[in-house]
């Protein structure tokens, strides 16, 4: 018998899938979802779920923010016109092989 068989015959709870319980706070409201997350992930500095959303909603805005200057840096720039050279520039004849 292998050691990890004896093992789990010894502790059948250990093998057993446990399934994570909702976060909950002190006055024992369950949160799930990004709530949650943020308040697991927060160490113990996000308390209730009214800062968690308010850090959520200021996370959201920061990205919306970042997504703006990306955009507006990045319309800067214009199509140009091809200049009067590359138009009147005479063009091969060579027809494709079919």
């Amino acid at each position: 018998m292998d050691i990890l068989s004896q093992y789990n015959k010894e502790h059948p709870e250990a093998s057993q899938e446990q399934k994570q319980a909702p976060f909950s706070d002190s006055y024992g409201r369950a949160y799930t979802g990004m709530t949650a997350w943020l308040m697991r992930v927060s160490g113990g500095r996000i308390r209730d779920a009214r800062t968690a959303s308010v850090v959520l909603l200021g996370i959201a805005g920061c990205i919306i923010a970042i997504a703006l200057v990306f955009y507006a840096l990045g319309s800067s720039g214009g199509i140009s016109q091809p200049t009067q050279d590359l138009i009147s520039r005479p063009q091969p004849q060579e027809s494709l092989s079919q």
